[in-house]
């Protein structure tokens, strides 16, 4: 059974880590940018209110419009990615999970099934007898939105190009792809689309579009990752979502997504929620409406046409809400 995790910034937070968009933002506001001021306007105009690394990101795209010429956007997009660096790899040094958050991370990971609630078992049951696939041989494989070494640090992997590892004659992990980036190498720190981008002139501004669409950016430098991680999906049995917010500056992924659910039934989705305060231990009733409302926001942001969003689609989605995995706390 192919398994594809698709790791957000949210998975980093519940290690314990300052990764938020406003852990950032407020390190921002504590630098001088005398020698940058376009940067100071820019801090200026991205909200500390927005949670979201996809809010800073549509904020850079339509802080365009206050740029005149690609030098000075050059200068600002590299200013702005180089402190990104500085922030996130002090974060990054500070990470040194115990043996047991290791070994718990690397049980939890290989417990799909597990981690369900006793209802979806049944249902996750019946899909894979479906489609005649044995729960026993799990190979995994992850594609993180993030540019931190958490994911190698908890799997004690310490050579990104690793070959396959077994935890267990039935337990593989295939491989570890960062989409954006690593730290200490180049990032990749933009939007989805052109129709993303502030200044009408640079939508057609091939140096511009080099950096800002994340579509161009992984043919400017030359990586293979984007192409990768689309097989990734469309050979995927399951695929996992975990501190992502399905937000629109990676709008392709979550594209190329929905197609899969729609033209493969041997697909299943499975998202992990974390709503406590919305949804306490003492008032589950209220996970059906939740999982509703998620149904119709994956549609949305997977553009899944109203009427192809059939009972077919909805019984292969999975939601795991307020759930310990990953968190060794």
């Amino acid at each position: 059974m192919n398994i594809l995790y698709i790791i957000g910034n949210g998975f980093d937070e519940a290690q314990g880590m300052n990764t938020s968009y406003p852990d950032f933002y407020k390190y921002l506001k504590t630098l001088p940018t005398n020698d940058n001021p376009l940067l100071g306007k820019l801090i200026n105009s991205i909200s500390d209110k927005n949670e979201l690394w996809s809010d800073m990101e549509k904020g850079l795209g339509l802080f365009t419009k206050e740029i005149v010429n690609s030098e000075d956007f050059d200068t600002l997009y590299f200013d702005l990615s180089d402190k990104l660096q500085e922030y996130l790899k002090t974060e990054e040094d500070h990470f040194a999970p115990s043996e047991h958050s290791k070994k718990k991370f690397q049980k939890d990971i290989f417990s799909i099934r597990e981690n369900l609630a006793d209802s979806d078992k049944l249902r996750y049951d019946a899909f894979l007898n479906n489609i005649h696939m044995s729960a026993s041989l799990k190979e995994v494989s992850v594609m993180t939105l993030n540019y931190t070494n958490t994911l190698e640090e908890l799997f004690s992997v310490a050579n990104r190009n690793f070959p396959l590892v077994y935890f267990s004659n039935y337990n593989i992990l295939r491989k570890i792809i960062h989409i954006h980036g690593i730290l200490d190498d180049t990032i990749i720190l933009g939007v989805d689309n052109e129709d993303q981008i502030g200044n009408e002139d640079f939508k057609n501004n091939l140096k511009i579009k080099d950096y800002l669409i994340k579509r161009q950016s992984y043919e400017s430098i030359k990586t293979t990752k984007h192409i990768i991680c689309k097989n990734l999906i469309e050979n995927a049995n399951i695929i996992v979502l975990y501190g992502v917010s399905l937000g629109d500056t990676d709008k392709s992924w979550w594209r190329i997504i929905g197609d899969n659910l729609i033209k493969r039934n041997n697909l299943a989705l499975i998202q992990y929620l974390y709503a406590p305060n919305t949804i306490p231990q003492t008032r589950k009733q209220k996970i059906a409406q939740l999982e509703r409302e998620q149904q119709y926001n994956i549609m949305r942001k997977m553009d899944i046409d109203p009427s192809l969003f059939n009972e077919s689609i909805k019984e292969r989605l999975f939601f795991v809400v307020n759930s310990k995995a990953f968190i060794d706390k």
